[in-house]
């Protein structure tokens, strides 16, 4: 993966990652949406490919069901302008996990707990679609102009729910994440109510949307394919409510990239 694959971007394309840039720094996050990103035929073939790819996911052990859920992380150089993505852990069962940790500040359920997760495939990770997502996300952050290398997380959450069951984020809570920067990619929304995006004041992390007051809350909704955000963690807190079916769906789905970025390194200067 390179920076060229924005050498031959249209200038709209600039003067609106630069709108979005500002925006992230100004409030702490940002929206955007696929009309941003200048999609490739290629590239929408691949969105098409996710959303298939996404159904044959395992079910996350951690936490209340519905949600199933791929992660792969790697390391990024300056020097390279590449990721080396983690080989992570054989499994008996031939499959290949990797350890996903949170301290319990960031995560109130599973602080501190090494978690699990099925290793994203090789397949996903080199979609052009994917390589696309993460330059664009790092070129809002402003990271790679300061630190030489960064660990890159990519999860791929398929909330999966059913008629009286509905599926929910852990925590299921106002949190932050613990990454500086993370941004969150729709991939699908199909037959579901929910998955709503509540946006408040840091100090709010670990209450519930009941407590948090209406008027400190920005709400909106990925409702189109690559609709997306990015937050800054120092600034805000966040949450994602329940995802619930349809009243006459057998199966409500909403599918999502979440891509996070976190230095390192103490130095905040790439070498000269």
């Amino acid at each position: 993966m390179g920076w060229n694959i924005f050498t031959n971007a249209p200038d709209s394309y600039h003067l609106t990652a630069a709108h979005i840039r500002n925006s992230l720094h100004q409030q702490g996050f940002a929206t955007f949406n696929a009309a941003d990103l200048d999609l490739s035929d290629s590239e929408k073939i691949d969105l098409i490919s996710l959303c298939e790819l996404s159904k044959s996911l395992p079910l996350d052990r951690f936490g209340e069901g519905g949600r199933h859920r791929s992660y792969c992380e790697g390391v990024w150089s300056w020097e390279t302008e590449s990721i080396d993505w983690k080989t992570g852990y054989p499994q008996p069962d031939g499959s290949v996990e990797i350890n996903y940790h949170q301290g319990s500040e960031y995560q109130p359920e599973f602080g501190g707990v090494v978690r699990k997760f099925l290793r994203m495939s090789d397949e996903i990770l080199n979609k052009g679609l994917l390589n696309k997502l993460i330059w664009h996300d790092l070129s809002l952050t402003g990271m790679a102009e300061h630190y030489s290398r960064l660990l890159c997380g990519v999860h791929l959450i398929r909330m999966q729910a059913l008629p009286g069951k509905p599926a929910k984020i852990t925590p299921n809570c106002f949190h932050r994440d613990g990454q500086p920067f993370t941004a969150v990619h729709l991939i699908e929304r199909c037959n579901v109510e929910g998955g709503a995006t509540h946006i408040a004041p840091p100090y709010y992390a670990n209450c519930q949307l009941e407590a948090v007051p209406a008027h400190e809350i920005t709400r909106f909704l990925l409702n189109d394919p690559l609709d997306s955000y990015i937050i800054d963690d120092a600034a805000i807190c966040h949450y994602i409510n329940p995802v619930i079916c349809d009243e006459n769906a057998s199966v409500g789905v909403r599918t999502i990239i979440l891509i996070d970025f976190t230095p390192l390194e103490q130095s905040d200067r790439c070498p000269q």
